[in-house]
């Protein structure tokens, strides 16, 4: 995508004079948030005039978007038990960038969201080690069997990450079987099921009462493995594809950890979406192009 196809050009009268205006507009939520800045008055902007102000002030625009976005969604839910509106904001931001942010390498995020998930089952694997696992067959010196299966099982899962599917107990049981293949006994039995059918129905009724999605994630991890204790792998898993479902890629931690992470990585990701539109509008900036006059 161009950076050109993400704006409009707006064009409107005040006494009589043209303004045209470079538009930014992003939908979510079915509303519209804009963010405007003036390219020109009087004749219609050229082409050239159009992407220098898109390199000039487009990225400016995303920004102020994002804010606009970020605030409206950390006003618009309820809160159960963690009530800080700076803390949604900042989670809200991060929704915005990530969905907007480049892919990065793929090997390597699924490597270090193996690593991370794999000490929930006290199988230590770096990701690089994941990595030659997976793309030469190495398996590090002094791991065991169970180590190598969980690494394989959470591989197995991790490929399903893209396939949408609603969230029930017959659900979790089939990732439970992927997960808990050729090691020890899966943690939910068939009795499991009734306790883990309240939680799911407790945690889609308060989604419907217009809680935030991200903290109501957080509180069914929580009750998850208040249950099932043993279940760490199964629920870091849950708590993994439950938020990504609604655009927070989060690893699990306590909340204050989580926040303080997101708080970094914002500032990560707004840099990367820079960079990435800096690439978009490479050369929309000569000294041949017609300088631009300004208003407001």
């Amino acid at each position: 995508m161009s950076a050109n196809e993400l704006y409009r050009v707006e064009v409107r009268v005040r006494n009589g004079l043209k303004r045209y205006y470079l538009v930014r507009e992003v939908n979510t939520d079915a509303k519209k948030f804009a963010a405007t800045r003036v390219i020109k008055s009087g004749t219609k902007p050229t082409k050239a005039e159009i992407s220098r102000t898109i390199a000039l002030f487009g990225f400016d625009l995303e920004m102020k978007c994002m804010n606009k976005v970020a605030k409206f969604r950390a006003g618009k839910f309820t809160f159960e038990r963690y009530a800080d509106e700076d803390e949604y904001f900042e989670l809200e931001k991060f929704r915005y960038l990530l969905a907007r942010c480049p892919p990065g390498d793929l090997d390597h995020e699924s490597a270090a969201y193996i690593s991370a998930a794999a000490c929930t089952a006290a199988v230590e694997f770096t990701p690089a080690e994941v990595s030659r696992l997976f793309s030469a067959g190495e398996i590090p010196r002094g791991k065991r069997l169970f180590d190598v299966n969980v690494v394989q099982n959470l591989h197995n899962a991790y490929r399903l990450h893209g396939k949408k599917e609603r969230l029930t107990p017959k659900a979790v049981y089939r990732l439970q079987s992927t997960l808990y293949q050729n090691i020890d006994e899966a943690p939910l039995t068939p009795s499991s099921k009734k306790d883990l059918a309240a939680l799911l129905s407790s945690f889609n009724q308060k989604i419907k009462e217009n809680a935030h999605p991200f903290e109501q994630c957080f509180l069914f991890y929580e009750a998850f493995l208040a249950e099932f204790p043993e279940a760490g792998l199964l629920g870091f898993e849950l708590f993994s594809r439950m938020t990504a479902g609604f655009g927070y890629r989060i690893p699990v931690s306590s909340w204050p950890e989580m926040i303080a992470w997101v708080k970094t990585r914002n500032a990560d990701l707004e840099f990367s979406v820079r960079r990435s539109f800096d690439e978009m509008t490479k050369g929309k900036i000569g000294v041949r192009q017609k300088q631009l006059d300004f208003f407001g």
